[in-house]
């Protein structure tokens, strides 16, 4: 019985080096491997974003697939960004430091949250700009040298304050109410209110109380 003998190529995985021609994006990229330019695509563990001119690790598979698996020399020295897939997280079980010799910037497309049992900042100066706020807290404690506010709008409301200021002065241009179910000033030694007219209106009874009292 006569057997026909079939020819068969046992293609194996190699790995070589190329080129890119074109910044990388999500799709692949092009890449000179040899004399030839060709497609590839980023393997999922190469995280950081090859870019044009950039030295590159590919993996070609069986299948002729050509795959990026690391950036072996970057182009651009003072530019990297790493690219991860849309649900992605980064977990460590113990500590985990995050060091920049100069300036750290953080943005997010839509929310950003910060989870923590203990929450400590500590910075030379500070600037914070938001368009509306909500605050809750069961216990604030605040030490501020010096304040400086400035708001269309502000509406605070407490069930307790106590403020202990070693010197304060309100200057308000427009008008001042205060409103209150009862209301105490106590004033250890000298008490003064100047202004150009002044008007005093109880309902029912009005009294100063005082070892020597002068009008005029």
């Amino acid at each position: 019985m006569a057997q026909t003998a079939e020819y068969y190529e046992n293609a194996e995985a190699r790995l070589v080096t190329g080129r890119l021609l074109d910044d990388a994006d999500d799709s692949g990229c092009r890449v000179v491997c040899g004399n030839a330019a060709l497609e590839a695509r980023l393997a999922a563990s190469c995280l950081m974003r090859p870019q044009k001119g950039d030295t590159v690790l590919l993996a070609e598979l069986e299948d002729e697939t050509l795959l990026v698996l690391a950036v072996l020399f970057s182009a651009r020295q003072s530019q990297a960004r790493f690219s991860l897939p849309a649900e992605s997280s980064l977990d460590c079980p113990g500590n985990l430091t995050v060091r920049c010799a100069r300036s750290l910037e953080m943005q997010s497309g839509r929310e950003l949250g910060l989870r923590a049992e203990n929450l400590a900042v500590t910075a030379q100066n500070g600037d914070v700009r938001i368009a509306e706020v909500r605050a809750v807290s069961d216990m604030a404690d605040i030490c501020c040298r010096a304040l400086s506010t400035l708001g269309g709008t502000a509406l605070s409301v407490f069930k307790s304050l106590t403020q202990c200021l070693g010197s304060s002065r309100r200057v308000i241009e427009g008008e001042d109410e205060t409103r209150a179910g009862n209301s105490t000033l106590l004033v250890t030694e000298n008490a003064t209110v100047m202004s150009k007219n002044g008007l005093t209106l109880a309902e029912e009874t009005a009294r100063t109380d005082a070892k020597l009292i002068q009008l005029g």
